[in-house]
């Protein structure tokens, strides 16, 4: 019998865990999430119909349980100087990133993987035959074996934010606009019948500028990008810079 850790709990770790338990029912399989199992960050996660036609490929049920809930779209608006520029036809799909881990969840506990939510990972590596680190960015899996894995890190010149709003945009809209701080640009999509994702992104230097905060985020951009917002609420998951 093979044993399988996966440390991380993430939409990846959970779907590495499903894909692996269908392929042999005979692996043992423990997935290990620090959070409770309806605590998450962030709004929607989009998919391009290129990256869920490999979803389908793999896993058909989950396939069929994930589209059944799914917010699409076809066309791009690109917003720069006061005009909309619109590019048909690209086909994409989002749903929350809290549904997102649900269904895998279940999809999971359908093919026998033991989840424990709430939990680190405090077992031994050498007590498994394979240990996938789906920990994310700071992961400390990759941090407690540096030599093996070798990371190498760069830093960008951008700062972005994750937001939501409750906004129903009817394209993925990229709205690119000069402020007296420089040049900020918004991307924003809808992820179900009442909500969008809103990310905003600049350069550091703008944002610093600009005089942004964790704690001032939505006011300000708020006032920025009123016109595109219309009236709609900002809000924030766990949100920062």
């Amino acid at each position: 019998m093979t044993k399988i850790a996966v440390v991380g709990g993430g939409p990846g770790g959970l779907y590495f865990a499903a894909l692996a338990r269908q392929l042999d029912p005979s692996r043992q399989i423990t997935v290990w999430e620090r959070n409770a199992v309806d605590e998450t960050f962030g709004f929607g996660v989009v998919f391009s119909d290129e990256t869920l036609s490999g979803i389908e490929t793999a896993d058909p049920e989950f396939f069929q349980a994930l589209s059944a809930e799914f917010a699409c779209w076809d066309d791009i608006d690109i917003r720069y100087r006061g005009q909309v520029t619109t590019s048909g036809g690209h086909g994409f799909a989002a749903i929350s990133r809290r549904r997102l881990l649900a269904l895998l969840t279940n999809r999971c506990r359908e093919v026998g993987v033991e989840l424990r939510h709430g939990e680190t990972f405090d077992g031994e590596f050498t007590d498994y035959d394979l240990v996938v680190a789906a920990d994310g960015v700071h992961s400390g899996v990759r941090k407690a074996f540096p030599e093996a894995f070798r990371p190498t890190y760069s830093t960008g010149d951008c700062r972005y934010i994750w937001l939501g709003t409750d906004k129903v945009f009817e394209a993925f809209t990229f709205d690119i606009r000069q402020t007296p701080h420089g040049v900020m640009q918004a991307h924003a999509y809808p992820y179900d019948k009442d909500n969008s994702t809103l990310i905003i992104e600049m350069r550091e230097d703008v944002w610093r500028r600009a005089g942004f905060t964790d704690g001032n985020a939505l006011e300000k951009i708020g006032e920025t990008f009123c016109d595109l917002l219309a009236g709609h609420k900002l809000f924030s998951n766990n949100s920062s810079w």
